[in-house]
């Protein structure tokens, strides 16, 4: 890792300092002569010094998320293969039970905008927007579980 990206990504990691205390912190990692040490793990030990009780962890991305899930899926282990089989059905019947509520909230939604409401193309596009929001809310908790299942496995993997 070169000097610039890991002070940018140090300073991210020490967010929950103050100003004055992030900038000390900053000065004595900008002169040292090797930056393979990871910048959470640097920062948890300065939180632990402060006797602050905040651990922070490397953010990644759902691709690399997704790529970690693959590389286990490459694996010929049938326990790691039936783990991740479980855990796609586990999204999957969650997403599906996350829509109940969405179908009730739009039903009752609906009844009563069609009540006051009698226009014929407000409620097309009402139902659109509702299932446009379920759509966007079951992306958002697919991606988390890709997320935390990805850094459940790393952990393993590693050990920690």
């Amino acid at each position: 890792m070169d000097k610039e990206k890991f002070l940018k990504e140090l300073k991210y990691q020490l967010r929950y300092l103050n100003k004055e205390a992030q900038e000390e912190e900053l000065k004595k990692y900008a002169n040292l002569d090797n930056y393979q040490e990871k910048p959470e793990e640097i920062a948890n030990n300065i939180y632990a010094q402060k006797g602050l009780n905040i651990k922070v962890s490397k953010k990644t991305s759902f691709l690399d998320s997704l790529s970690v899930l693959i590389n286990a899926l490459k694996s010929k282990d049938t326990k790691i293969w039936l783990n991740l089989l479980l855990f796609f059905l586990y999204a999957f019947i969650l997403i599906i039970l996350i829509k109940i509520p969405f179908i009730y909230i739009r039903d009752t939604i609906s009844t009563i905008f069609n009540i006051f409401v009698n226009n014929p193309i407000l409620y097309p596009i009402w139902n659109l927007l509702f299932e446009l929001l379920y759509a966007i809310t079951a992306i958002l908790i697919f991606i988390r579980l890709i997320k935390n299942k990805a850094k459940d496995y790393e952990n393993n993997e590693t050990g920690d």
